[in-house]
């Protein structure tokens, strides 16, 4: 008798999580598009580069 319980409440899991699986799978949700944008500062006369001074 335990086991046709223990069986039955296993099928009645695998069951449920199909079906929850399914519903999820065939629900279409629309996701808004995410547009990223960058903003670029060009600056003249700017230089990245390091000076060193050599004493001799």
């Amino acid at each position: 008798m335990r086991n046709n319980i223990l069986g039955g409440l296993v099928i009645f899991v695998v069951v449920l999580t199909c079906l929850l699986m399914l519903d999820d799978i065939s629900t279409v949700q629309e996701q808004p598009d995410k547009n990223d944008t960058v903003q670029i500062e060009q600056v003249e006369s700017q230089t990245d580069l390091a000076v060193v001074e050599d004493r001799e």
